[in-house]
């Protein structure tokens, strides 16, 4: 079984793609650094409350949506 943060980054690279951005759309649209996001799509970081917010803005979505069944 995957870990938790790397089903969380796959969720995030499911919802981006579903919303037809890139991770150069997330980083100049909504205050990521392309290496901050990366991380995050790769399950190698453990975001903080404050990007799950913006993640969660990012594709119109609650957290709770957003963390949901992971």
């Amino acid at each position: 079984m995957d870990s938790l943060e790397k089903r969380f980054g796959d969720r995030c690279r499911r919802l981006r793609h579903r919303a037809g951005l890139s991770q150069l759309d997330m980083v100049r649209d909504h205050g990521f650094t392309l290496s901050h996001y990366q991380k995050i799509e790769r399950g190698t970081l453990d975001p903080r409350l404050s990007t799950l917010v913006r993640i969660a803005k990012a594709f119109d979505v609650t957290v709770s949506k957003l963390l949901e069944r992971l």
